[in-house]
């Protein structure tokens, strides 16, 4: 089990949320897919979700900003200095969705998308150094880019981050695993065919599952789909799905 204490490297997935149109529906559906113990922040109109006590993620409104986009899963990526990481998103063709804002005693966050529209999240922890990631089901293990333009995605995130970009073989399409700190934290990727036609770009979370199979049979009960066939991996059995209000996510059952 992999846990942490202390702030992510810079570019480590170090949290996740839901921005979604109907926040309750959204709490109701993925506590009863994950367990999780989702408690209203009310001076911030937030849900805070936790597994076995420790903090997984969260659920909100859109974000100033971000409105218009569809409900979806934000990937927020660890960062010492958010300014600059910002200033770096402009420079090499982002572009900065909403403004910095403190959450206090926290950290500070703000929201940008890649060149090729992918929407991400900046956090620079204070007190909170965001989800401390494990492999137990319901917890976030993985998120990755993924695009129609691979190279100008990956091109962006090594430039703006520092990683170290590592091509996997194999799969149908292009991926390279990305490191910090001499880890793969994260992942690139051309948009997989099996995907619906007109998929944008977008940042997936993986989230463990205990079983791939009963959670895309609870999923498909309660409201949410199965977006293409099951994947058998060398990491796992995996499926991408979408939850009520269209948000992608994937789970995998852990080899």
């Amino acid at each position: 089990m992999v846990e942490q204490s202390v702030p992510w490297p810079t570019g480590t997935p170090n949290w996740v949320d839901l921005a979604a149109d109907d926040t309750g529906a959204a709490a109701e559906f993925y506590a009863g897919l994950f367990g999780w113990d989702c408690e209203l922040q009310d001076q911030r109109d937030y849900w805070v979700c936790r597994l076995n006590g420790s903090d997984v993620g969260g659920i909100g409104h859109k974000q100033p900003g971000t409105e218009h986009l569809p409900s979806r899963w934000t990937t927020y990526l660890a960062t010492d200095h958010l300014d600059q990481t910002l200033e770096a998103v402009t420079a090499h063709d982002g572009t900065q969705l909403m403004e910095p804002r403190e959450i206090e005693f926290h950290g500070r966050m703000a929201i940008a998308a890649d060149p090729t529209g992918a929407v991400f999240g900046l956090w620079q922890a204070a007190d909170h150094i965001g989800t401390e990631r494990t492999t137990d089901p319901g917890t976030l293990v993985w998120s990755e880019a993924l695009s129609e333009d691979y190279e100008t995605a990956r091109r962006f995130y090594t430039s703006v981050f520092g990683y170290r970009a590592e091509e996997i073989g194999g799969y149908e399409t292009q991926y390279a695993a990305l490191y910090a700190a001499d880890k793969p934290v994260a992942g690139a990727g051309r948009l997989h065919p099996d995907f619906p036609a007109g998929t944008p770009s977008h940042w997936l979370p993986y989230f463990a599952a205990d079983s791939t199979d009963r959670t895309i049979d609870q999923v498909t009960r309660t409201g949410g789909k199965l977006l293409g066939e099951p994947l058998d991996t060398d990491f796992g059995r995996l499926a991408v799905l979408a939850d009520p209000e269209g948000a992608r996510f994937a789970v995998i059952q852990l080899g």
